[in-house]
């Protein structure tokens, strides 16, 4: 999804529209006044809209000037979507971290790893989401990026299975996976009364699934 990011950024990381995904401490840019700045934009987005909401508003809203505004977040998009290229870096961290010949095994635990909220964190998490679904532009940037999370796990599955990161079967895995984790969300996102066991219990549910599609062969 606090700052989350969808597909990881819990409290124990950061890292996805939520925002975050390490086993580490929370990203260093994540200091008091960016966290507050993003607080408050989430607030004014789901509230006013997104396109609605100006950058002198934003700016105003966290008590800080234009020019301190943009030092944290270069365009408004990067309020909603800064975190997601950290959450990257952290999934890769925690790949990094997993033993095992396996991509799905490993995948499964990053991505619960990182995937631990607190209750206070997760009404962020929800309108994070629901901008990025619902903003065509964010829903647009967004894809962009997630390409780098599916090339991030089609390399670690490449490395475990001793086979050539462009080739098909890693490609589809890196695919598969983040096609699965949106998915994961969206659902998690549909349900108001979820909560944050909730969320891993859909991630288990998610991987369940792919390692029956990508069992070792």
């Amino acid at each position: 999804m606090g700052n989350l990011c969808p597909f990881g950024g819990g409290v124990h990381g950061r890292g996805l529209v939520g925002d975050a995904l390490v086993v580490t401490t929370r990203s260093a840019r994540r200091v008091p006044v960016a966290r507050r700045l993003e607080d408050v934009a989430l607030e004014l987005f789901a509230t006013q809209g997104f396109d609605e909401t100006t950058v002198d508003e934003l700016a105003v809203a966290g008590g800080v000037g234009r020019r301190t505004f943009f030092r944290y977040f270069p365009t408004k998009l990067d309020v909603v979507l800064g975190e997601l290229d950290e959450g990257r870096a952290g999934l890769a961290r925690a790949l990094a971290a997993e033993p095992g010949d396996d991509p799905v095994a490993a995948a499964r635990a990053a991505f619960l790893a990182v995937n631990h909220y607190a209750d206070a964190e997760l009404p962020a998490l929800r309108r994070r989401l629901g901008l990025i679904e619902d903003v065509p532009e964010l829903a647009a940037r967004a894809t962009v990026r997630y390409r780098d999370w599916e090339q991030t796990l089609a390399a670690d599955a490449a490395r475990r299975w001793g086979v050539d990161v462009g080739g098909l079967r890693a490609q589809v895995f890196g695919r598969a996976v983040v096609a699965a984790m949106r998915a994961v969300f969206s659902a998690w996102h549909t349900r108001p009364e979820a909560d944050a066991d909730a969320l891993g219990a859909l991630v288990e549910e998610a991987f369940d699934a792919l390692s029956r599609g990508f069992s070792a062969t």
